[in-house]
């Protein structure tokens, strides 16, 4: 019987205390006892606006951080995208120690390594559709490497939103000047 043991936090470690997540019941003293080192990324995904208009183009700054004390390999980056935006090209640049794909065009998929206190940083620019109305947005997500429990898991995706900006909307009171 395998028992994984997850680190849940380096004081935990240094206490002498290990939680464990134990399917079948008591661990027995024949148990196999795996243990998972402790990782941390985090995202952020910004393009510093909130209003967009019709056929611009808007350039978004990702950023996947490696706060933890281990480097990582295998980190896999995904973004999401709206439809309405087309023209996808990315480009990233690595702080020393981490690696990344330079550059690429569409929805972002790359598997990177990063070093523990490094960052991998993306420049995604796409153009918005000239019929847009509502919103686009630009969702990403970074999974921990198997092999590694992130402590904290929440901050491993972020999404930016901005309103498509539509002038006849300002008008539709009735009042034009």
């Amino acid at each position: 019987m395998r028992i994984r043991h997850l680190l849940l936090a380096a004081a935990a470690l240094a206490a002498g205390s290990v939680h464990a997540q134990d399917r079948s019941g008591r661990p027995g003293p024949d148990d196999d006892i795996e243990l998972l080192p402790p990782a941390d990324i985090s995202v952020t995904l910004t393009d510093g606006l909130q209003v967009v208009t019709a056929g611009q183009t808007v350039r978004w700054t990702l950023t996947v951080n490696n706060v933890g004390i281990n480097g990582l390999a295998g980190v896999v980056v995904t973004t999401a995208l709206s439809s309405n935006l087309s023209e996808i090209l990315w480009t990233c640049r690595a702080t020393t120690g981490s690696q990344c794909t330079s550059n690429g065009f569409g929805e972002l998929t790359d598997s990177i390594s990063i070093a523990s206190r490094g960052n991998v940083s993306y420049r995604v620019t796409a153009t918005v559709a000239p019929d847009a109305t509502g919103s686009v947005s630009v969702s990403v997500s970074a999974a921990t490497p198997a092999g590694y429990v992130d402590l904290t898991p929440d901050n491993n995706r972020a999404t930016d939103t901005d309103t498509v900006f539509d002038e006849e909307l300002i008008f539709a009171d009735g009042f034009d000047g």
